[in-house]
């Protein structure tokens, strides 16, 4: 192991999901037509990673354009039967009609590396994924729906992802959802475990003439605490607004009980007078160990330049997820030099 340090941002992108295997750090990020994956031993130098094309979907189908929030899992013979066993792609997608977002999941080629194509988890077809569905829940397979994780909770494995309701109509907003899955492209009757309810995820909700824009609860991520405790830091507000920031809520019971989740009033971690927009965030732990957070953000209050990728430290104490400095705001890029352990080359 080795001590590295960095400057954010680290690249370009926005959803980034960053994990590590192997000794390797990868990423990927939304895509409009083709997914890539990366990585690099040092995620400080993200920029310069190695990439391979892992879903590049056929043109005029479901699922052909707005690769959007993509994520990677691996489940072990012990979650769904050794038939099961292997990395799986999570990503929504679409047609170019927005209103036909749904999710879908891919099964690597490899069994051993995530560094490879992608393809049916049941055919084997490179580059056609699984509609992730339900038998028991038929607004699952019908209702607009994106940004598919994984939280674990109990032995059992959930996926949670975010929905809608009331399009076109001034009630319109998006929930946060989860089912138990009893395979990795089958899920059981699904619930509600979060909607917009705060004045700070209420940004961007606008009635205009031709369009609603939905108050926003989206991209949740499991966080897990050495003390056996599941968090769930979720994005609040719309993107396309600087006050897009990241909420906690903290499971104190039944995961399928919304009662269960203990929300904060307030984000814990928004925008600074640099950086704008601060959301969608994945977690992952360096070769030391050492919490860090991988999130997006934009360096303009008006979305200038597109999103990029930042990485910071983070640590759990007394119940709450403290990102960086502790301030509630990213760190200076311009004079903050942040450090993390990396594997050493083998």
């Amino acid at each position: 192991m080795k001590k590295v340090t960095f400057q954010n941002p680290v690249c370009r992108g926005a959803d980034p999901w960053l994990f590590t295997h192997d000794g390797w750090f990868y990423l990927c990020c939304t895509a409009g037509r083709e997914l890539y994956l990366a990585r690099t031993r040092n995620p400080g130098d993200m920029a310069n990673a190695e990439r391979t094309l892992i879903f590049q979907p056929p043109e005029d189908m479901p699922f052909s354009k707005n690769l959007w929030s993509p994520e990677i899992h691996y489940f072990s013979a012990e979650d769904f039967g050794a038939a099961h066993a292997g990395w799986y792609l999570y990503i929504a997608c679409d047609n170019g009609e927005n209103i036909n977002h749904r999710m879908y999941v891919l099964k690597c080629e490899d069994k051993t590396s995530p560094f490879a194509p992608y393809a049916n988890p049941k055919t084997g077809e490179r580059f056609i994924p699984e509609k992730v569905a339900s038998a028991v829940d038929p607004d699952f397979n019908t209702a607009w729906c994106c940004g598919q994780t994984i939280l674990r909770d109990g032995g059992k494995v959930y996926s949670m992802w975010v929905d809608e309701k009331g399009r076109g109509t001034p009630e319109f907003h998006q929930r946060i959802r989860l089912a138990e899955l009893e395979n990795p492209y089958t899920a059981k009757v699904a619930c509600v475990i979060c909607r917009p309810t705060e004045e700070w995820e209420m940004h961007g909700f606008f009635i205009g003439e031709k369009k609603i824009w939905p108050r926003v609860v989206e991209g949740g991520t499991a966080v897990y605490g050495d003390d056996g405790k599941t968090y769930v830091i979720y994005s609040g507000s719309g993107y396309w607004t600087p006050y897009y920031a990241l909420g906690q809520m903290t499971l104190c019971g039944d995961p399928c009980d919304e009662a269960a989740w203990q929300k904060q009033k307030t984000p814990i971690f928004s925008m600074s007078d640099k950086v704008f927009g601060c959301g969608h965030a994945s977690y992952f732990k360096d070769a030391a160990g050492d919490r860090f957070i991988c999130y997006h953000a934009y360096l303009s209050p008006d979305r200038t330049g597109g999103r990029y990728v930042f990485i910071e430290p983070y640590r759990i104490e007394n119940g709450q997820v403290i990102i960086g400095n502790g301030s509630g705001k990213p760190a200076d890029y311009e004079t903050t030099v942040e450090t993390l352990t990396i594997f050493e080359e083998e």
